[in-house]
Formats: structure tokens, C-alpha cells, sequence
């Protein structure tokens, strides 16, 4: 008997029945699947991000238009810009530097010398309502002469255009006149020949420029 009782089977460790996961387990296991759900959350929102979303006509449209837009307003504001400096350029041109006129009676209808910082403007009148006007660019100057005496003064202006007159005379200024156009035409032909920038000075800082150049080395004339 105790030969058969011998022989019956016995437990193993593979038949002992499996023991119940631990709550570390548990939370392992629960922490895994939530990391591949939300890996697949990140590569699903990245594959959604990097497709092209296409508008509705719509908005396509107000793109369009808000690009043209945006190109109209550029091309406005650089007009604008650009009109702006050349209204700002023609005026400082036309801004009067000096001017003279001969002396009434020794003229009777006084000619007339005006400067202004692109050109010299010489008006002779011949009689009422009547003028001839020469207008010669600063850098179209050669030299300018002055004669002096006690009282008057005259200009002479060497022009380097081609033309029946190559110079132009005035008589019977003021002498005073006379020496200050002198010194202050021939000291802007001095600056343009010599390339001096002098547009960004103001009036009196480009008069008292010019008449400093253009002043004789002796001061007793």
C-alpha cells in the first residue's frame, strides 16, 4: 500500500495556481498603455501638422486680396517717399541764396542778379514789361570778376556754354552788392569743383560756407 501511495503524482511549482499582480504591477502596466496612447496622440497631431490644410475659396480669396493690399500700401508709401523728397528738392533749389539789383537813375530799368542753390539767374530789362532772363547752372561757371570803386561796382560772369555771349556783364551796382555777389558766386564754384556736399547745410550756414571760400585773400577792395 504504501508502494502505491508512493507512486501517486505530486505537486509542482508549474501546477501552483498564479498569484494576483501587485499594485505596482497594476500601475505599471496601466502606465505603459497611457504612454502608447499618447505616443500615438503625438504622431497622429505631427502627421496632421506637416499636411497642407487647404482654405476654402473664401479665405483663399481674402488672402489674395490682403496681399495685394499689403503690396498696394508698400508701393503707395515709396511714391509718397519718392515725391516727397523731390517736392523737397525743388524747393531747396529754388531757395534764394542773394540777389541785387543796379542802382536807378544810373540804370533806368535796373537788371537784375539772383542766386539760389543750383543756379544764377541774370534778368536784363531793356525797357517797361520787358527783360531778357539768363539762367546758368553753378557748375556751368569759369570765373567771375569784380570791379570796384568808391561808391558802385560791376559783375562780370565767364560762362562755360556755348552760346553768341560767353560772359555777361552788369554795371552800376552797389558796391557792397557787388563784392558779396563775387564772393559769394565764386566761392560755389569752388565747392562744386572741388565736390564739397553742401546741400544738408541750412541758409546761413551755407552762406557764411560760400562767402568764406569765395573771399578774396586781400580784404581792401
Amino acid at each position: 500500500m504504501k508502494d502505491e501511495e508512493s507512486l501517486e503524482p505530486t505537486n509542482f511549482i508549474g501546477d501552483i495556481p498564479p498569484s494576483k499582480p501587485t499594485t505596482y504591477e497594476l500601475l505599471v502596466r496601466q502606465s505603459r498603455k497611457m504612454g502608447g496612447v499618447a505616443m500615438k496622440a503625438v504622431v497622429g497631431i505631427r502627421h496632421f501638422l506637416h499636411q497642407d490644410v487647404p482654405l476654402p475659396p473664401s479665405a483663399e480669396n481674402f488672402m489674395q486680396n490682403l496681399s495685394f493690399t499689403r503690396h498696394e500700401n508698400t508701393r503707395r508709401e515709396k511714391t509718397l517717399r519718392q515725391t516727397d523728397h523731390l517736392r523737397k528738392v525743388v524747393k531747396e533749389s529754388s531757395q534764394v541764396l542773394g540777389s541785387a539789383n543796379t542802382v536807378f537813375p544810373l540804370t533806368l530799368f535796373p537788371d537784375s542778379v539772383i542766386v539760389d542753390r543750383s543756379k544764377i539767374t541774370i534778368i536784363k530789362r531793356d525797357f517797361f514789361w520787358t527783360s531778357r532772363v539768363i539762367s546758368i547752372q553753378i557748375e556751368d561757371i569759369l570765373n567771375i570778376e569784380a570791379g570796384v570803386g568808391p561808391f558802385f561796382g560791376s559783375l562780370n560772369i565767364a560762362s562755360r556754354v556755348m552760346s553768341s555771349v560767353d560772359h555777361f556783364r552788369i554795371d552800376y551796382f552797389w558796391r557792397a552788392d557787388a563784392i558779396f555777389l563775387k564772393h559769394l558766386i565764386q566761392g560755389y564754384v569752388i565747392a562744386k569743383h572741388n565736390k564739397l556736399d553742401i546741400s544738408q547745410l541750412t541758409k546761413e550756414e551755407l552762406l557764411e560756407t560760400l562767402t568764406g571760400l569765395g573771399e578774396d585773400t586781400d580784404r581792401k577792395i
